[in-house]
Formats: C-alpha cells, sequence, structure tokens
C-alpha cells in the first residue's frame, strides 16, 4: 500500500474515533438530563399530588380517605386525560370540586413532566 493510502486510512480512524467519542458523551449527557428531569418531576409529584395521592400513588392518606382520591396504580387514562386532568381539575357530577386545577400553580412543562411519574404507578 502507498504511504499516502496508509496516512489517509490513520487519518479516517481518528477522525471517525473522535465523532464516535463525541456521539457517546452526547448519549450520556441525554441520559443524565433525562434522570435529572426524572427525579424532578418525581419531586414535583411529592410536592403537589402526593398529599392527596400518597407518594407511592395509592392514596393511602386520611386526606385521600375523606376525598375518595383514586389510587393512581388503577389509573387507565391516556396522557393527554392525564394532562387535562392535572391542569383543570376534575368535577363531581354536582359540579363540586374533587381534584383542584393546576394550570395556574404549575407550568404546561411540569404539568406533562407529570405524565411518566403517574403511569409509573401503575
Amino acid at each position: 500500500m502507498c504511504k499516502l493510502r496508509t496516512e489517509r486510512i490513520h487519518c479516517c480512524r481518528r477522525h471517525l474515533g473522535g465523532v464516535l467519542a463525541l456521539a457517546l458523551l452526547g448519549v450520556v449527557a441525554a441520559d443524565a438530563e433525562e434522570t435529572k428531569s426524572a427525579s424532578a418531576a418525581k419531586d414535583l409529584f411529592v410536592k403537589s399530588c402526593a398529599a392527596c395521592h400518597s407518594a407511592d400513588g395509592t392514596a393511602q392518606t386520611s386526606a385521600a380517605n375523606k376525598l375518595g382520591v383514586k389510587n393512581l396504580s388503577q389509573s387507565k387514562l391516556t396522557d393527554a386525560q392525564v394532562i387535562q386532568q392535572i391542569s383543570e381539575g376534575r368535577q363531581e357530577n354536582q359540579g363540586t370540586s374533587k381534584m383542584p386545577a393546576f394550570k395556574e400553580r404549575l407550568t404546561r412543562p411540569e404539568i406533562e413532566s407529570l405524565v411518566p411519574v403517574v403511569k409509573e404507578f401503575r
């Protein structure tokens, strides 16, 4: 093989190695960010939802027993329905509130971040 071709191959291998290393760093960084987001969402659930739904989603709290709060492990709501219910709250047939609306307390991204947390209890 000629010297020029050998140098090109080595150069390409070094370049490819650098590209792969950067790609792996990107994946690791994305995983770290996702873990951080999931942790933040769980903290938000504990802060905003656990008083009624309990930290494990089973609604085993005194407030839940009084109010008839749903056990989230039995929820079959779609993602869109979970977002709607958190945003708008839940009303009884007589119009009284069973669950307060959180659209004024939480941002849309915060509400959306709660969907996987709620679904994790299933």
